[in-house]
């Protein structure tokens, strides 16, 4: 979603149904979604971790993006996935991390006149939310996923002084 998108240039991309917010991300961020019945609540930690899963060969950590912008955690519904996400910093043990979501994605290919600028709310953290953008009537966060995985990797150091 760069100004150097021309008309003409395709992005493809991903909405991921959040708990009152809607997030758009790239196509190729997403590895896949499952079910949430293999989460495991954290014990402790910020709000925003919403727990682990095992993945492969490892635990993933579950976050809740609406409560690491500040918003009130909510609880899960019938609806609720995990959409797991690859890393892009390569700060994250496993290079994957997950999202609580509500639903599958819905894939959209987008070029710049499908996107219209909108303000940022109030709460939104500066940090963590590069744009809010309006296709056709879906109002989505472009996140800033590098934000995210520094979050993440916060909590490895803690964990592991």
């Amino acid at each position: 979603m760069s100004p150097a998108i021309s008309a003409r240039e395709e992005i493809h991309a991903v909405l991921l149904a959040l708990a009152g917010d809607t997030l758009l991300l790239p196509n190729a961020a997403v590895a896949e979604v499952v079910a949430a019945d293999r989460l495991q609540p954290a014990a402790q930690g910020p709000a925003w971790l919403a727990g682990t899963m095992p993945y492969q060969d490892y635990r993933l950590r579950v976050l809740r993006f609406e409560v690491l912008n500040g918003a009130t955690p909510s609880a899960n519904t019938r609806r609720t996935r995990v959409a797991i996400l690859h890393g892009i910093s390569g700060r994250l043990t496993g290079g994957q991390y997950a999202l609580i979501c509500q639903g599958h994605p819905n894939l959209v290919t987008l070029n710049r006149e499908a996107l219209r600028h909108e303000p940022r709310h109030a709460a939104d953290r500066e940090d963590l939310v590069l744009a809010r953008v309006k296709i056709a009537n879906t109002s989505a966060v472009i996140p800033n996923l590098e934000q995210i995985e520094i979050e993440l990797a916060r909590l490895d150091k803690n964990e592991n002084p």
